[in-house]
């Protein structure tokens, strides 16, 4: 039982922690950016805030993580995210569920790393699925803590997604701080080597030393037999078989009953969706989270980029989108200037409201790990703008032009007791106005900007440069791959001709043999004769 000392102690620290964070996101409190039940739970669960702080870190860095936990929470809808939130296919496939305990008794995560394959698309359905068991997890058992068990083996590059595991990395390093307890990664193989010397340059030494490479032998220093699937050689006989009630938590209905009116990006309306994003969105609240490896405070943005993009946008005479609610600008695209001096480049979105009455405004991405938005929602006066600046955060350089924006407005022509988010869940669909943004990346070193494509980087960003290396040694790898494999077919056909050879001259050798037999027999008898 804890003392009173040890509480005050806590409340101290949450005290702290509660002041600085009100002094950098009290905005975004008020303009709904966040759940309501989770902005409760940090103003008064001090256990919840001082779960956050580490003695490595700063408590900027405290604040940071609390700050990008609770908008992931917003984003994702995490509250109000249900097991019928998904395909049953994400049940039924068996790759990732909670199974046994390690020795210290904390539930394993068993993850098989060889039913998973690469595909962007369903990615951030993905990332939601895995941080919807995590929530379920802090639900069920608050305080206990987990073993994440990757089975790496059989599992090849196609089942390597650097951004799945950047993401993996920031929830149990922002999302759900106080959730791991350690990982064991099981038999990687020797192709993984490369990646993972890369992935340890993005970590805390702190996070280095709860990551455990094992084989059979050494993985039962952390599980015991009758814990353990007979593959990886214990004597667990248990095959995954997907029951509803095997998540059950006991919690309360979601807000809508039918789940596929729960949505929080663009698949809420399905028919305005262009194909890829269709299909990448199609099932319920598609949403994953910032990901930012350096975990920048937020000092420094980018204000020449801003300032470059803007200017573009003005030479190009009018380019705004004038919907029945706001006047959008830019019309068509974001963009984003890439300096050779800067972290991160920005865009901003103008809103303007004709109207004689209150709009409420959001703003979404199908992407929303690689941005920082300020702000995300709020409300655009009669007769003003408000401006959204978007921030690219470092190491996404390269896929930008694959994401989009969606800007949505209602009008809010009477006074309401309502918060904000409670505004937006009982609006009809016919009364909120939508408009998409695409994104595209630019060099800022000529004048105007050289727009970059797929290969477009940021030459500062230790991180892109990270990426371009992991990218640049899996090419490598999967080149050696095919060589290997080459030169193994080579080898098991050059062994098969030999063997042809081989049994075709024993079969002539037999034949001549038989052939000169009677011939031998001949002689051997004219020889006896003669003497």
């Amino acid at each position: 039982m804890e003392t009173s000392e040890q509480n005050k102690v806590i409340s101290e620290k949450a005290s702290k922690v509660r002041e600085l964070f009100l002094s950098k996101h009290k905005a975004d409190i008020d303009a709904g950016s966040y759940d309501e039940c989770d902005v409760e739970k940090f103003r008064t669960n001090d256990k919840y805030v001082v779960s956050f702080i580490r003695s490595f870190e700063t408590l900027q860095e405290t604040v940071l993580h609390l700050h990008e936990s609770l908008k992931f929470r917003h984003d994702f809808e995490v509250n109000d995210t249900t097991e019928t939130s998904f395909p049953q296919e994400f049940w039924e496939i068996g790759a990732v569920y909670f199974h046994n305990h390690d020795k210290d008794g904390n539930r394993i995560l068993y993850v098989q790393v060889k039913k998973y394959k690469k595909d962007a698309q369903m990615l951030p359905m993905i990332k939601q699925f895995f941080g919807y068991l995590m929530e379920q997890q802090s639900i069920k058992n608050p305080g206990q803590q987990i073993v994440l068990l990757f089975d790496m083996a059989g599992a090849g590059l196609s089942n390597l997604d650097m951004e799945l595991i950047k993401f993996i990395i920031n929830c149990f390093k922002m999302y759900f701080p106080d959730l791991l307890a350690y990982m064991l990664i099981f038999e990687m193989p020797w192709l993984f080597s490369a990646a993972w010397k890369l992935i340890k340059q993005m970590l805390h030494a702190e996070a280095v030393k709860r990551i455990k490479f094992v084989t059979k032998v050494d993985v039962l220093e952390y599980i015991d037999k009758d814990e353990l699937f007979e593959h990886m050689g214990g004597t667990d006989k248990y095959e995954y078989k997907y029951e509803p009630e095997m998540f059950d938590t006991g919690g309360g209905e979601p807000d809508f009953p039918d789940s596929a009116k729960k949505k929080v990006t663009f698949a809420e309306h399905k028919n305005d969706l262009e194909g890829s994003m269709q299909r990448s969105m199609s099932v319920d609240c598609i949403r994953d989270t910032k990901a930012n490896l350096n975990n920048s405070s937020g000092a420094g943005i980018m204000k020449a980029g801003r300032g470059a993009g803007l200017s573009q946008r003005r030479g190009k005479g009018d380019n705004s989108f004038r919907g029945r609610l706001l006047t959008i600008c830019p019309a068509e695209e974001l963009e984003f200037v890439i300096q050779e001096d800067s972290q991160e480049a920005s865009d901003t979105i103008t809103l303007k409201n004709s109207l004689p009455y209150n709009i409420a405004f959001k703003v979404k991405t199908t992407s929303p790990e690689k941005y920082r938005v300020r702000p995300s929602s709020g409300y655009v006066k009669p007769g003003s703008e408000t401006e959204v600046v978007i921030h690219l955060q470092q190491g996404y350089q390269n896929t930008v032009h694959k994401d989009k924006f969606l800007v949505m407005a209602m009008e809010v022509a009477h006074e309401s007791t309502m918060t904000f988010s409670q505004l937006w869940k009982s609006a009809q669909k016919d009364n909120i106005m939508e408009h998409k943004l695409r994104c595209v990346v630019s060099s800022g070193g000529d004048e105007g900007g050289t727009e970059l494509g797929a290969g477009a980087g940021h030459k500062g960003s230790p991180v892109s440069q990270v990426d371009k290396k992991v990218d640049v040694l899996l090419e490598k790898t999967m080149r050696l791959e095919r060589n290997v494999q080459y030169l193994v077919w080579s080898q098991a056909g050059m062994t098969v001709i030999l063997l042809a050879i081989i049994i075709y001259w024993l079969m002539w050798a037999d034949t001549a043999t038989s052939s000169r037999s009677p011939d031998s027999q001949s002689q051997h008898c004219v020889n006896n004769y003669q003497k």
